[in-house]
């Protein structure tokens, strides 16, 4: 079950999209989890059909993950460059969601837990004729010996 306090713009705050609330924290909640830092924001669509950072430097990545708060896409930390867990370590953002076809599950980097989550703005997923790992081309035949190493 989705936190109203963990989605953008519905907290006692009146948080509005890409907005900046006003003390931090919604009504009621304690710690991180009602925290600016926590929100997720629906209707951000993601900005992508591939991780941002594998794109730009040539890199590949295993499977594919979602900020549910900007909508950046980055790399599974199966993956060699891990770039969706750097972008929670850069940005502070902690939630993220698949960005695999057929797969809707929620991470909070701050309590390591998985969560349902509310729906995310389309596309939810990266092309389903993109293979994973991707992108297309650019995968090493042994890219499971590069992991496993």
């Amino acid at each position: 079950m989705v936190d109203p306090d963990d989605i953008q713009g519905t907290s006692a705050e009146g948080i509005s999209s890409g907005g900046t609330g006003a003390g931090g924290t919604g009504a009621g909640s304690t710690g991180a989890k009602g925290t600016e830092a926590r929100r997720i924001n629906p209707g951000v669509p993601p900005s992508g059909p591939g991780c941002v950072e594998c794109a730009a430097d040539g890199g590949w990545w295993v499977h594919l993950r979602r900020c549910a708060r900007c909508g950046h896409i980055g790399c599974c930390d199966s993956s060699p460059s891990k770039h969706a867990t750097a972008h929670f370590h850069v940005s502070g953002h902690p939630v993220i969601c698949s960005y695999e076809p057929g797969e809707d599950w929620f991470y909070d980097y701050t309590t390591g837990g998985t969560f349902d989550g509310p729906e995310l703005a389309p596309p939810t997923s990266h092309p389903a004729d993109q293979p994973a790992p991707g992108p297309k081309g650019r995968v090493p035949l042994d890219w499971r010996a590069q992991l496993s190493g």
